[in-house]
């Protein structure tokens, strides 16, 4: 024991030496977080910006549109010049399917035979793969997901009457992985700008829980710690994680549209080295749709498929996000949009998708989303290898993920003391836990406060909503992060 005592010494003694001169983002008697600049010596070694790279020479040859809740699919007759040679192109459209095995139900997609289209045709279902032939060569393929309100999802729109005092508060999660809050400053200024021009909370104190993306994204669902998952939900067994405690099932049951979409299939967050689901865990589920998108040509990008034909995987998610956020917004929704194909291996992938990541946001306000919504940019950790996680810096950054918050422009005058508590618990050492008692908070305020409990979180029965106050003098293991993923201890470790 005395041993380990004087190792912390040692540990507290360099810390001191290094940040005697530091300004913090956060500086109690318990917690102390050196506030880096996005831009140092450390971070200057590594950071190379980038251009947003095209899949294609040539806008896009299809494109489906929406009216009266149904759907269509398109040619873009003024673009047929750029695939074909001066004959008329033959183009035709295959559904897709999720068809899983009985040993892997969440992979695998059926396709039916191709179907001749001259100009439009209606649709009748949700995922869609178009290819067109310029005599025999394959000149265009794509896939396309346009978003309706389904059968199901009428009737429980018609079957939700929540109290007249009650406003249901819609929630739209977009994850960008592997990117620190610092990180996102440096390669998406204008994507920050944006987030903040447009109300966006920053939460400078957001600590990771684990080392990976599983037992992060876990912890935001299910408030687990990574060996709880292991157990509760047993992801290695088929159909256990149809049983897990995820929060989107409590939206779900409660009358949300709920939607869930990672952009890179093989390594999605449940079916890495992973069962996956039996059944779709959400109303409106598009694996499906990014595994018949990664049948296309695979353009590879800083060793991620970045393109999937002739589109960026990054920007089906947003047009996802977007799709499903208006096509709800009269109606309460749950959505996680996840990313990983421009940002999850190298440091500054990040910077080319800035523009594209900044107008997704401006339309969000164009569209009135961000009047109904809790919107959150997140990610799960910050880069975890390469040459700045060498570096004091960047061992700070892995453990200090982005976290921007939106709420609705009403939420002040209705919850004042919830308001006050989210804006000071913005400089508070935070975590994952926390925004899984968020999430508990906002549904509860969203129906009958009689018809849903909130549970504390399994592994961190201390953490609370950020509409909570959070105490001051707040320790790592009082927020849930285990001490080698704590950023108050000032410890400094060289990844190998």
């Amino acid at each position: 024991m005395n041993y380990i005592l004087l190792g912390l010494t040692i540990v507290c003694n360099v810390f001191v030496a290094i940040f005697a001169d530091t300004d913090f983002l956060i500086s109690t008697d318990y917690c102390k977080i050196p506030n880096f600049p996005a831009f140092s010596e450390e971070t200057n070694l590594t950071y190379i910006p980038q251009n947003y790279t095209k899949c294609s020479d040539f806008d896009l040859l299809t494109y489906t549109t929406v009216e009266n809740n149904t759907a269509y699919l398109h040619i873009k007759k003024e673009n047929e010049v750029h695939y074909s040679s001066g004959s008329e192109l033959y183009c035709c459209y295959r559904y897709v399917t999720r068809k899983g095995s009985i040993d892997e139900p969440d992979v695998g997609i059926s396709l039916t035979d191709c179907r001749h289209f001259s100009n439009s045709v209606q649709l009748e279902g949700d995922i869609v793969m178009v290819e067109c032939y310029n005599k025999t060569t394959l000149v265009y393929e794509n896939v396309h997901n346009p978003i309706i309100i389904s059968n199901l999802s009428k009737k429980k729109i018609s079957q939700r009457a929540p109290p007249s005092y009650v406003t249901p508060i819609s929630v739209l999660i977009v994850v960008i992985d592997s990117i620190s809050r610092l990180n996102l400053e440096r390669t998406m200024p204008n994507t920050k700008n944006v987030l903040l021009a447009n109300g966006f909370t920053e939460f400078v104190g957001y600590n990771k829980i684990d080392d990976n993306t599983f037992p992060n994204f876990a912890a935001l669902l299910s408030g687990l710690n990574l060996k709880q998952s292991l157990s509760i939900c047993a992801p290695t067994k088929i159909g256990k994680l149809d049983e897990c405690p995820m929060i989107w099932y409590d939206f779900r049951n409660k009358g949300y549209i709920t939607a869930y979409a990672e952009d890179w299939a093989s390594i999605s967050t449940f079916n890495y080295f992973k069962k996956g689901f039996k059944d779709p865990p959400t109303d409106y589920y598009f694996k499906p749709f990014i595994e018949a998108s990664e049948t296309l040509y695979v353009t590879v990008k800083d060793t991620m498929p970045y393109c999937a034909g002739p589109e960026t995987q990054g920007e089906r998610i947003l047009n996802l996000a977007k799709d499903f956020s208006n096509t709800f917004r009269h109606h309460p929704s749950f959505g996680v949009f996840w990313m990983n194909t421009f940002s999850h291996n190298y440091i500054n992938s990040p910077s080319g998708m800035d523009e594209k990541v900044k107008n997704f946001f401006q339309d969000l306000k164009q569209n009135g989303i961000l009047d109904k919504s809790v919107v959150i940019l997140l990610s799960d950790h910050g880069i975890r290898f390469g040459q700045i996680r060498e570096t004091i810096q960047g061992w700070y950054e892995e453990r200090l993920p982005a976290n921007y918050i939106s709420l609705p422009r009403w939420f002040k005058r209705r919850y004042p003391t919830k308001h006050a508590n989210f804006k000071k618990n913005a400089n508070k050492l935070t975590s994952t836990y926390d925004l899984y008692m968020t999430l508990q908070d906002i549904l509860n305020m969203s129906v009958d406060k009689f018809h849903y409990n909130i549970s504390s979180s399994m592994a961190c029965t201390k953490c609370s909503s950020l509409f909570s106050e959070i105490p001051e003098n707040r320790t790592c293991e009082d927020a849930g992060i285990p001490v080698e993923w704590c950023t108050c201890i000032g410890k400094f470790e060289k990844k190998l």
